[in-house]
């Protein structure tokens, strides 16, 4: 029985994104080599580092289509590193911190990227001139392809400070726990439009950190009252850190869904609600998010 090959449901990121190094490989190497050399106990860190997959058809598809490997292994079930070979082979070494997705982490890809494919995200659109942003279907359409081809990474972290959280030195969003209903959805929704104007800075388009926050509030407000409508809902009448600036950015969403005229005092008062908050203390009026693009 030869090597068998399967197509990964996610094609690998080559490189790999957040290497420490680069490192030749030969037919004196494998996996457990490599994994001891460079400090790792379990050389299947590794392989996930480069390839994203555990399945051992889809490293081996990995192993012929990246790295160009057609040596088999004694038993021919798999391919080995060395001559024959289609090119100089290379794998990257993660940083001494790195650690691999788990199971939780895969489940926490599943629901995000859900939630952005959703048609009830992909038809909000926005733009308000106080902030000088827009975003479109197409935008959010376009992170839910980079969620689906994980150049944007999901990782669950009950002990995160935030229910969700864009970092964009990692392309990555981190969530506390699943999202089940449509408020955990909706800061996720929030996340994504951080993600969107990260995507769009290599393309030459810059923001300010707090016009573009408050404009991801009206976002994620649009969003909510699609399932909650133009009333703020009676379950949200308890005191919560977040909430002069969620009401604020509700008032902003049904002006923009109802006349389609807001008013600068709108966007004056959830600038205002926005900075009053323990998100936005300490946030200056120029401010920039730190975007650096999506590879």
């Amino acid at each position: 029985m030869g090597v068998k090959l399967k197509g990964p449901l996610v094609q690998p990121i080559w490189p790999p994104k957040g290497y420490a190094k680069r490192a030749e490989v030969t037919d004196s190497d494998d996996w457990w080599i490599l994994a001891a050399v460079h400090g790792r106990t379990d050389p299947w860190d590794l392989i996930v580092f480069n390839f994203g997959t555990r399945h051992p058809d889809e490293v081996n598809w990995c192993l012929y289509h990246v790295l160009g490997c057609r040596k088999k292994s004694k038993d021919g079930k798999n391919y080995d590193f060395g001559a024959p070979c289609t090119m100089k082979q290379y794998i990257y070494i993660p940083p001494t911190g790195w650690k691999p997705p788990t199971t939780a982490d895969d489940d926490a890809w599943q629901r995000v990227r859900t939630t952005i494919n959703s048609a009830s995200v992909k038809s909000l659109h926005l733009s308000l001139f106080a902030y000088k942003l827009s975003i479109s279907g197409h935008d959010l359409g376009k992170v839910g392809y980079l969620l689906n081809t994980k150049r944007i990474s999901v990782k669950l972290d009950p002990g995160h400070k935030h229910a969700a959280e864009y970092l964009p030195e990692s392309d990555q969003i981190i969530i506390q726990a699943l999202p089940s209903d449509p408020l955990d959805r909706s800061t996720i929704v929030h996340e994504a439009v951080h993600a969107s104007f990260d995507y769009r800075h290599s393309f030459g388009v810059r923001s300010y950190q707090l016009d573009e926050e408050c404009f991801a509030y009206v976002i994620q407000m649009l969003y909510l009252q699609k399932f909650y409508g133009s009333t703020w809902p009676s379950a949200w009448s308890h005191a919560f850190d977040a909430k002069s600036t969620w009401q604020a950015a509700w008032k902003v969403a049904n002006a923009f869904r109802g006349s389609g005229t807001v008013t600068k005092a709108m966007t004056d008062d959830l600038t205002k609600a926005y900075r009053a908050s323990s998100a936005g203390t300490g946030v200056g009026t120029y401010d920039r998010p730190g975007h650096n693009g999506v590879r």
